[in-house]
């Protein structure tokens, strides 16, 4: 009996955070840094479902007799080297990993045979876990039959299931070993799992094959991007020889970017048979002109690196947009009116500026929690909306460094969905444009014959912006109060109830009835539309009285009247009457500061003339369609886009429409 040099309580606590399915990794490698080829997982279950026997056997040397000191040493060092090496496929570290098998087993026996001189030999060792810092190895004997290899099995198991190994462990295993078995596919690498080889396939997302030449030397490239990360592994170059001798690994350039852009390259090449890497503190061969630090095999990575951005960008674009998907439907954004255009090209624009953030630094999201992101979101739809990119980058800056060239290269990004957004809003500016040109016939052309319900009143429904961008209309074309109250309540709170209205003057028609959610102190904001025959009718006290008994109606009922809710009645026509009533009104109340009010209680009542309506929206959309234009022609001065090819460009897209009820 040899005893080994870490105390059992010592080995335990340095181990205490290996799962099994990682325990039963380790065994796998320990082949493979053997000389295997192949390891096989043997398992069997009992009638419960529980695993009864599991061993892992492989096909390299064996373990040699005088070197079993050696392997079964666990110390905190180890003739083998760190996972992440530059020329070395081994894998273990520490010498530790043979020993993880008390998280669920009670025992682990290895069964060793080995070459020496022309001979085989074979022997068992065996580790307890009640003693684990003891190991029993038996004699070795001379055998003349026998397989090279070694094959650990493990006695008394517990905590293991065959679902278990069906779902965690094979998913581990993918993930842990796709990599070494795509790079050594050629000399025939294979793990099996009581006889099927592990189902690498799902985790391959997408792959490639393609050459390069440099300097007369051909390099045979396969690309492989993977579906998740693999397990504590980076994204990586591999290149071998012809002959399947790796020679050199090194991480790829696109690590921690926060993408999720996880791939393997692996470089196949006569150019490697004699390749020599650069040791720290050491000196190459000057006479080898097959380097890591020669020209050609910097042109290589180079123009690997260049594949490699190529083959991202679709990726991280995709990528891009469903993590603005992610974002919204997390409640990230702000809140957009879904049915208002202006509401729509802010949501765009913001969506549009997020995903070009993202393409030049991916990580900027990654690595903020949620909070954190809501929060600079929304700074960032602030500042989209202003104008102020630099304040961005200065905001930017402070979360990660941008280089010039990303720097501009997102400053242009922004310039161009800036231009698309102004684009669209003059589009949108210049539809409304010509619905008032058509409104004004209806109302000022009396040719036209228009009538009250079936013209204006539908008319207003697709225009209703003329009273307010951000309203909802809630009910049209004669809905009487019980009906607009069944809808009010579903609108607001999601309840669909019929509800009975007390009140004499319950069955008159409201013409239109307009809802907006304020996003300050939660206010609801209503508006009462009468639309009055521009020809027929001159607005007077009786129109007032009509509008009036809304206003009472509405007073009436609880549920209209909570106390963050705010109504106003508009009552509109051509023309005043001849008796002055509304004049004096408006007049009456003009010290409130407010165009047309004629009447304030609880709520206020209005009364507009259509021109006033009309002119309202002209010298608003007059000053906003000016300066958008100057903004348009700043913007594309000196770019190579004009500004037609941009208005080509939006005007093939699915603009966002009005709502049409």
């Amino acid at each position: 009996m040899a005893k080994v040099e870490v105390k059992a309580k010592g080995i335990k606590n340095r181990l205490k955070a290996i799962k099994p399915y990682k325990a039963i990794a380790e065994y796998i490698w320990n082949g493979f840094d053997d000389g295997a080829t192949a390891v096989d997982i043997s398992y069997e279950v009992d009638d419960l479902g529980g695993v009864k026997h599991l061993a892992v056997q492989d096909n390299g040397f064996g373990i040699p007799y005088s070197q079993v000191e050696n392997k079964f040493k666990p110390i905190l060092s180890s003739e083998k080297r760190d996972l992440e090496v530059q020329h070395s496929l081994i894998h273990g570290k520490n010498g530790l990993g043979r020993l993880t098998f008390f998280h669920f087993a009670q025992a682990a026996v290895w069964t060793t045979c080995y070459v020496n001189g022309e001979d085989l030999f074979s022997y068992d060792i065996k580790v307890s876990e009640d003693n684990i810092d003891n190991y029993v190895c038996s004699p070795e004997i001379k055998t003349v039959s026998g397989a090279v290899g070694t094959s650990v099995s493990f006695e008394n198991i517990v905590g293991l299931s065959e679902t278990y190994i069906q779902s965690e462990l094979i998913s581990y295993l993918v993930k842990e070993f796709s990599w070494l078995l795509e790079l050594k596919s050629d000399q025939g690498f294979s793990i099996r799992i009581n006889g099927a080889e592990l189902p690498c396939g799902w985790l391959v997302k997408d792959s490639e094959d393609f050459s390069i030449v440099i300097e007369d030397c051909s390099f045979s490239v396969k690309f492989v991007r993977w579906a998740q990360k693999l397990n504590r592994h980076f994204s990586r170059f591999y290149c071998s020889s012809s002959m399947g001798e790796f020679k050199y690994s090194r991480p790829t350039t696109l690590n921690n970017k926060g993408d999720e852009f996880y791939h393997s390259v692996f470089v196949v090449s006569d150019y490697f048979e004699g390749f020599e890497v650069g040791q720290v503190g050491g000196q190459l061969d000057m006479l080898s002109a097959r380097t890591d630090q020669s020209d050609a095999f910097k042109e290589l990575i180079k123009e690997l690196n260049s594949f490699l951005r190529a083959k991202r960008k679709p990726f991280i674009i995709d990528h891009a947009k469903k993590l603005v998907e992610e974002f919204e439907a997390k409640g990230y954004f702000p809140n957009f009116n879904s049915k208002n255009r202006w509401e729509l090209v802010r949501h765009e624009d913001l969506k549009e500026t997020i995903t070009q953030l993202y393409q030049v630094e991916p990580k900027i999201f990654s690595n903020l929690n949620p909070t954190q992101k809501v929060t600079f979101i929304r700074f960032i739809s602030l500042l989209v909306d202003s104008g102020e990119v630099e304040d961005l980058f200065k905001i930017l800056e402070g979360v990660v460094e941008l280089s010039s060239g990303e720097r501009e290269r997102f400053a242009r990004q922004l310039q161009t969905t800036k231009m698309s957004s102004i684009v669209q809003t003059i589009e949108l500016i210049s539809d409304r444009y010509k619905s008032v040109a058509e409104f004004k016939r209806l109302v000022f052309d009396s040719s036209m014959y228009a009538g009250e319900v079936p013209h204006l009143q539908k008319m207003m429904e697709k225009n209703y912006w003329l009273i307010g961008e951000e309203y909802q209309l809630l009910t049209a074309a004669e809905p009487k109060f019980e009906e607009a109250l069944r809808r009010y309540t579903y609108l607001l709170h999601g309840m669909d109830i019929k509800e009975v209205v007390d009140h004499e003057s319950k069955n008159r028609e409201m013409d239109l009835f307009l809802v907006r959610q304020g996003k300050k102190q939660n206010v609801v904001e209503n508006i009462v539309l009468e639309l009055k025959h521009p020809t027929n009718i001159r607005l007077g006290k009786k129109e007032f009285d009509q509008v009036y008994d809304y206003y009472q109606v509405i007073k009436s009922i609880a549920q209209f009247n909570g106390s963050n809710m705010d109504w106003k009645f508009y009552l509109i026509g051509n023309e005043f009457d001849s008796t002055g009533y509304i004049e004096s009104q408006i007049k009456s109340h003009r010290s409130h500061g407010e165009p047309g009010l004629m009447f304030m209680g609880e709520y206020r009542v209005y009364a507009f003339k259509w021109s006033e309506i009309f002119t309202e929206f002209e010298l608003k959309h007059d000053f906003l369609n000016k300066n958008l234009k100057l903004e348009l022609e700043r913007l594309t001065d000196g770019q190579h886009d004009s500004a037609d090819d941009i208005v080509s460009t939006v005007r093939t897209s699915d603009a966002p429409k009005e709502m049409v009820v």
